[in-house]
């Protein structure tokens, strides 16, 4: 038996974003927070007057400064230095970093936004929160929301001078990569927060929904084989291997299906991913696979599917395509893992 999943897939340049050249970069895209440049003249307004609002800050008495002065304080220290963390953080900022929160109970007082992208599978638990648009930071805003601690998911948010914007308003922890180790950033959030009991518990949780999930895929599918294949916004399609991107640590480890041979011959080892054409397409031998979409795609998506190169599909020949979130997918998360390992068991286990 063979099956296809298709994720439709939204918009894939926020990834490309987030992430440095060492994890799964889809190709180099030029964008201005990416790149260290003189600071803008307004950023040095909005420094300065920062600055002037901290010092006469300093010099007011109020009972909220005197409880700020006195509250416990942990250290942390990240590549700009040395922080001290709120012993309870109550208003808490972290960019890319909301699944981490959401999972341990803390609801951001802003959240991550690129133009009109959102982390949509989270905007139930989200919907308060404000957004902070990375195109155009809104350091005002930021100062408005009154975050006691900031969470930069990726060092790219820290530049062009933003980490002395972010400092100057709370403490602000840069992560070197958050997406790099999804465990790790769980913990990592969990310490920060006070509520490393808690990380344990969604972890140890997670352990258990996989494997599970495990137990019923082998059941039925067994050794039968997987792959994932991405059609982005430049109109390309993209192969997924692993072991390391967004979707092989839960496809490969948690769940222990089987790389289909295709993926193992191309994109497996260093280079997790490779642009194939379509002429490729009837040597996918996955028996099931994993199909992203995204908005720009669709057109590309459409007519791929009409053409016999399609068709010849092993997978597609047997009517096994499934299609799932891209948001989820192309994410990382205690959350975002979770609702993969939901989907992969809607596609491909038999009902109990």
């Amino acid at each position: 038996m063979r099956a296809i999943v298709c994720i439709w897939n939204r918009r894939e340049a926020f990834a490309t974003l987030l992430v440095d050249n060492n994890y799964q970069c889809q190709r180099k895209v030029d964008y201005p927070f990416m790149h260290n440049r003189k600071t803008s003249l307004g950023l040095l307004l909005v420094l300065l007057l920062m600055l002037c609002a901290t010092a006469a800050c300093g010099n007011a008495s109020s009972p909220a400064a005197g409880n700020k002065s006195d509250a416990a304080a942990r250290t942390f220290t990240d590549a700009y230095g040395t922080i001290e963390a709120p012993e309870h953080p109550k208003r808490v900022i972290g960019l890319y970093l909301e699944d981490a929160l959401v999972a341990l109970g803390v609801k951001p007082v802003m959240q991550f936004a690129m133009g009109n992208f959102t982390i949509g599978y989270l905007q139930d638990e989200l919907k308060d929160a404000a957004k902070l648009d990375i195109q155009a930071y809104d350091f005002e805003a930021v100062l408005q929301a009154k975050p006691d601690l900031i969470l930069l998911g990726f060092p790219s948010f820290a530049m062009d001078e933003r980490y002395n914007l972010f400092s100057k308003i709370a403490p602000t922890y840069v992560f070197e990569d958050a997406a790099s180790d999804w465990r790790k950033t769980l913990r990592e959030v969990g310490s920060l927060l006070n509520k490393s009991d808690e990380a344990e518990q969604v972890l140890a949780a997670y352990e258990d929904k996989a494997a599970q999930a495990r137990s019923q895929l082998e059941q039925s599918v067994g050794r039968e084989t997987v792959a994932l294949l991405r059609i982005d916004m430049d109109k390309v399609l993209r192969l997924y291997g692993g072991p390391n991107n967004y979707t092989a640590p839960v496809l490969y480890d948690d769940l222990n299906l089987e790389p289909a041979p295709i993926v193992k011959k191309l994109v497996w080892g260093e280079e997790s991913f490779k642009d194939i054409s379509m002429e490729l397409l009837p040597e996918i031998d996955a028996d099931h696979l994993f199909l992203v979409v995204n908005d720009d795609g669709k057109e590309l998506a459409e007519e791929m599917m009409a053409t016999s190169l399609w068709h010849n599909i092993p997978a597609v020949k047997a009517g096994h395509v499934h299609q799932v979130s891209e948001d989820v997918w192309m994410t990382f998360g205690v959350l975002a893992q979770q609702r993969k390992i939901d989907d992969v068991l809607n596609a491909l286990a038999k009902p109990q």
